[in-house]
């Protein structure tokens, strides 16, 4: 090794950029050699009085030190930092730009004397009196129009209910329609909704009575209202319901409006089928006969009717939800009022919806 360390072999030290055994090499040297150490901490020392400059010239002179410099009693120390920093020096400038023109003398201005008028106590007192007069008439016309009757305040809108979530059955089902844009159509309707049958021969009658609802379809309440076209010279209508086995459970009064509700409750779950006779003059008129299906309607199961019930109390807007489950369950004409319902808002799926439920 040379007699001394080169300033490219002290640089590397401190970096600790050296190989082991080059490091080991200069620590042994450093051991004993003063003057080598000695270098070391010299560039050790400028180093760090060098940081400690650079820190110092980074710092600004605050506003008040500025301000101190501009008035000329800045110390040595921030005197020194202006001579290094342009930047402050820059700002002292315009501090001091700024405090010549405030102190540079202004020509004098003479305030402008304002000649105030005499009073004219005549044309005051005149004023006056035509401002009582306008004032007078004004309170004699408010005392002769006719008192209007303060608007009360509308009372205020209840706030609607929030609706309830939909469970998971009812978003399946939901989705379901909203993909396939049709309506799940129950199982029994097959049993309920007939067909028009042949009939060889005479030509029914033109006032044959024809079955409005419930015909081919489920309803959801046991008293279901009854209705039928009217036939014309008809003074009377009675209503008959049987059961599969043609066994009479329930029958009206002579009616004259065409329509009846029972005041019993019909059997749930059972396929029923009804008629009318009407009486015309002399003669009856019975309804529905051949070649007319037989109008058959079901009441459907009560947990059935509390389910869609009680989505009709939670969603009662959510048409297309009510109308999904009516459907479901077979109620085809429930489920027409809610799909027309719908159509008020989105016309184009109600009509693919009311397609799937023609019988």
């Amino acid at each position: 090794m040379a007699a001394h360390l080169t300033s490219e072999q002290i640089a590397a030290y401190r970096a600790n950029t050296l190989a082991p055994g080059e490091l080991l090499e200069l620590d042994l040297h450093l051991a004993e050699c003063d003057a080598c150490r000695a270098s070391l901490y010299e560039n050790v020392h400028a180093d760090t009085g060098l940081r400690d400059l650079r820190r110092d010239l980074a710092q600004h002179l605050a506003y008040a030190e500025a301000v101190a410099c501009a008035e000329g009693a800045a110390d040595p120390s921030t005197q020194q930092h202006l001579n290094e920093c342009a930047m402050c020096r820059a700002e002292v400038a315009d501090l001091s730009r700024f405090r010549s023109e405030l102190n540079a003398p202004r020509a004098d201005r003479s305030p402008i004397p304002i000649r105030r008028p005499a009073p004219r106590w005549p044309a005051v007192a005149a004023l006056a009196a035509g401002v009582f007069l306008v004032a007078g008439l004004a309170y004699w016309a408010m005392n002769q129009r006719p008192q209007v009757a303060k608007q009360q305040p509308a009372p205020p809108t209840p706030a609607q209910p929030a609706e309830q979530p939909l469970t998971t059955d009812q978003q399946s089902a939901l989705q379901l329609a909203m993909t396939t844009h049709k309506l799940e159509r129950a199982p029994v309707l097959d049993r309920l909704i007939g067909h028009q049958g042949v009939l060889l021969g005479v030509p029914a009658p033109a006032e044959q009575l024809k079955l409005t609802a419930p015909v081919g379809t489920t309803v959801l309440t046991d008293r279901p209202t009854f209705r039928w076209q009217p036939v014309a010279g008809a003074t009377r209508y009675v209503v008959a319901v049987f059961d599969e086995e043609f066994r009479k459970v329930a029958a009206s009064p002579a009616v004259t409006m065409p329509a009846w509700q029972p005041t019993t409750a019909l059997p749930r779950s059972r396929i029923l089928n009804w008629q009318v006779t009407a009486t015309i003059g002399e003669t009856t008129v019975r309804a529905p006969q051949p070649p007319a299906p037989e109008a058959k309607f079901e009441v459907v199961a009560a947990d059935v009717a509390a389910s869609i019930e009680s989505a009709r109390r939670d969603h009662p807007s959510n048409h297309l939800l009510l109308a999904v489950l009516m459907a479901k369950a077979g109620a085809l004409d429930d489920a027409t009022q809610e799909v027309d319902a719908l159509a008020a808002s989105d016309a184009a799926p109600a009509a693919l919806l009311r397609e799937s439920l023609k019988k």
